[in-house]
């Protein structure tokens, strides 16, 4: 019986945890760049018992009988999918078409990735982005400033302002970067991802960077699918249900067995 109140309760917690999954992926069905997350099962520790049957032939070995004790959260994921890319008209609103993540700078000097293109500058012409994170780049001339009516970003993230001369001037490029792993970032809040081994955090090169555009003027929408969250909601709803009709099948049979006791 205490078998039966454990594997609903483990039930109850894994389930709760996934409503609670759902319930974060719609609150943020509007957030730009953000990234749906997936709740991830896995089986508690199989218990066996005795089989009582009778071998077939005197070779036969008996082979224990598992049950299982309930249900636990393996593991809590983000899928990167593509998000759809809006136009905003926003000079410095940045979106990412492919791989990688935008760098930012905390005030620890660690790196942090975002999706979230939505930058501004500020008031000493820098890009930054909406806590005031600096937005990592490569710099080519310190000669030139940003500024709001002249600037512009091309698919690989070179920036180019207009001189005096009305000559075109690379200023410098905005950096997309990318881990070997993605399971390896963690979210920690305000749409950020982080990791604790930066030197993991590179900067998207070669063959892959060729396959990721930056596109100005633009933001992307989150990846959350209304329609399938709502349809994993009732389906957990339902499932939350049955473990709590198993938790009360099993109370009433030990009340059951406690009034034959007597």
């Amino acid at each position: 019986m205490n078998r039966i109140l454990q594997t609903g309760r483990s039930g109850l917690d894994s389930i709760q945890k996934k409503m609670d999954t759902i319930a974060h992926n719609i609150a943020n069905a509007q957030t730009i760049g953000f990234k749906s997350q997936d709740v991830q099962f896995g089986d508690l520790i199989y218990d066996q018992v005795a089989n009582r049957g009778i071998p077939l032939t005197s070779e036969a070995r008996e082979k224990p009988i598992e049950i299982g004790t309930g249900s636990r959260v393996k593991n809590i994921r983000h899928k990167f999918e593509q998000g759809i890319l809006v136009e905003t008209s926003g000079r410095f609103d940045l979106a990412i078409e492919g791989g990688g993540f935008f760098g930012v700078q905390d005030e620890n000097g660690e790196i942090l990735l975002t999706r979230n293109g939505a930058f501004t500058l500020d008031g000493d012409g820098f890009l930054v982005d909406s806590s005031g994170k600096h937005v990592l780049m490569e710099i080519y001339s310190k000669d030139y400033q940003l500024e709001r009516d002249n600037f512009t970003i091309n698919e690989k993230g070179i920036m180019t302002v207009m001189d005096e001369a009305g000559q075109t001037v690379e200023i410098g490029r905005i950096l997309l970067y990318d881990v070997p792993d993605l399971s390896m970032l963690t979210a920690v809040g305000e749409n950020y991802f982080y990791t604790e081994r930066q030197a993991y955090i590179v900067p998207l090169e070669g063959v892959r960077a060729e396959d990721s555009k930056i596109r100005q003027g633009y933001l992307e929408s989150s990846s959350v699918n209304i329609a399938k969250e709502l349809t994993d909601m009732l389906i957990t709803q339902r499932a939350y249900s049955v473990n709590i009709k198993s938790i009360h099948a099993a109370d009433e049979m030990w009340g059951m067995v406690n009034q034959l006791k007597r």
